[in-house]
């Protein structure tokens, strides 16, 4: 079982949505707002600053084949990005306890 923790800008949620649905993943969760500084490009504390901010969805993938796959399609994504404030990030781990499994 891995947790997938990806994070992206709010305009590009819904297409990180799509992709997750047409891996058929069918557990997470998304924190709507989400103020961060990020690695690439410019901060987004959806202040007057730094306007804008990102989404957090959170996954748990029993399948190890869908996190690989998961992975590929956002990896895809991110190479036909329009500009580097369109990169999802990604990363997981494995998750020792899931109790609604």
């Amino acid at each position: 079982m891995q947790m997938i923790y990806c994070t992206c800008n709010v305009s590009v949620l819904e297409s990180l949505l799509k992709i997750i649905e047409e891996n058929k993943i069918r557990a997470y969760q998304v924190i709507d707002q989400v103020t961060a500084k990020n690695k690439l490009g410019a901060p987004r504390f959806n202040d007057p600053v730094w306007p804008g901010y990102n989404s957090a969805v959170l996954l748990q993938v029993k399948d190890a084949e869908k996190v690989e796959c998961l992975a590929k399609e956002v990896k895809a994504f991110n190479q036909n990005a329009f500009n580097e404030s369109e990169l999802v990030t990604f990363c997981s781990w494995n998750l020792n306890h899931y109790f609604f499994d």
